[in-house]
This record gives C-alpha cells, sequence and structure tokens, in this order.
C-alpha cells in the first residue's frame, strides 16, 4: 500500500501526527533513523532501525521493498535528501518525518 495525499499524489513526507495515525492503521511501514551513532542519545523512534546516512546506499540491498519506508533524522533536512536519493534508486514508496525527531519528540506525545 502506498502512502497517498488527498490529491491521490504519492505523500513524500508526515508529520509526527500524520505518522502516528497511518502506524496505528498499518503494519507495513518500516522506520529508518538515519542519524549518526553519536546522535541517537537525543532519543528514537521505536522499532525505527538505525542506518547512518553515509552507510544508506550499501545497506539499500538489506530494505524490503514491500513495505512504506519513512526515515527520520534530528531536523528533516537529511531525511528529505535521502528519500530523494531511495526514491531515485527506485524505492518508491519512501517518505521522511518533517522536522524530524526533534519535531517528534515535541509532537508524539510519546
Amino acid at each position: 500500500m502506498l502512502f497517498f495525499s488527498n490529491n491521490n499524489a504519492p505523500k513524500t513526507s508526515y508529520t509526527p501526527q500524520e505518522l502516528i495515525s497511518e502506524m496505528e492503521k498499518r503494519d507495513d511501514i518500516l522506520l529508518i533513523d538515519i542519524r549518526e551513532s553519536h546522535e541517537l542519545a537525543q532519543g528514537g523512534i521505536e522499532n525505527a532501525i538505525h542506518i547512518p546516512m553515509g552507510q544508506i546506499p550499501e545497506k539499500m540491498g538489506t530494505l524490503p521493498r514491500d513495505k512504506d519506508l519513512v526515515v527520520f533524522c534530528h531536523l528533516g533536512f537529511r531525511s528529505k535528501q535521502v528519500r530523494n536519493y531511495l526514491q531515485k534508486s527506485g524505492f518508491y514508496r519512501t517518505a521522511h518525518l518533517k522536522g524530524g525527531i526533534n519535531r517528534w519528540h515535541r509532537e508524539a506525545n510519546v
């Protein structure tokens, strides 16, 4: 199942609340934390896998194509770049978390 926006175009980003809503309905979403190891002390999102941004090209072969991938970083800038890279590499079921883990901690109430 692809993420879709109201105009039927695939969604490329999610706010924390939108992502929580999707995760409550579905179990085919894989969260990918692309922050560097030293950034993980800031906290994370339960069940996310950690693949630092620089390792994405070599780890792409391990990513499932039967799940929607949502990437996140600290503020959302790097995850947007990675989302674009994954899409250009044939991973069309990708989105990123707007505002990253920073916004998640402010808005997700988790």
